[in-house]
């Protein structure tokens, strides 16, 4: 006698079928674990690389210039903005003056401009004969007695117009 018990067909269909599926299941497990160590092995090339690249770059980059590689990379552009007042206050300082030097260089071109101009009228004016001269200084000593007396009349309407020292 044997130790099996009779089956019935069914059973033996199934059985047959599991084990097909098992073996399945063995390869695509096997597929999907050579794919993981592929993935494993070109991230660790990839990261020795990355940190080959970091230590170049950080022998010839100034630490103070991380944060200017930092604004021109793109992940920067994506990155939410904290400022403070103070570096607020700093960027409008910073535009402030920029457009104050624009100015400043404005003024001096237009100071050059004029200052050319003067020069060329110069050469005019010299030419002139010295009888004008002469009714300058006449007019000159005019304007002299007339801003004397303004300022008497300017003191006069002061007291007038200002209370008096009891009131």
């Amino acid at each position: 006698m044997s130790d099996k018990k009779p089956t019935s067909p069914i059973m033996g269909w199934f059985e047959a079928g599991l084990g097909l599926f098992t073996e399945q299941l063995n390869a695509a497990n096997q597929q999907v674990q050579h794919k993981v160590d592929e993935s494993q092995k070109t991230l660790d090339e990839l990261a020795a690389r990355g940190a080959e690249v970091e230590a170049q770059i950080r022998k010839t980059v100034d630490p103070s210039q991380w944060l200017e590689l930092w604004r021109q990379s793109p992940l920067h552009h994506w990155m939410p903005t904290f400022t403070t007042p103070k570096q607020k206050r700093a960027m409008q300082i910073e535009a402030l003056s920029a457009k104050v030097d624009l100015l400043v260089e404005q003024v001096a071109l237009l100071a050059a401009k004029q200052a050319a101009a003067k020069a060329e009228e110069k050469p005019q004016t010299a030419a002139k004969p010295k009888a004008t001269r002469a009714k300058k200084t006449t007019t000159t000593k005019r304007t002299t007695s007339t801003r004397a007396a303004k300022p008497a009349t300017a003191r006069k309407t002061a007291s007038k117009d200002a209370p008096a020292k009891g009131e």
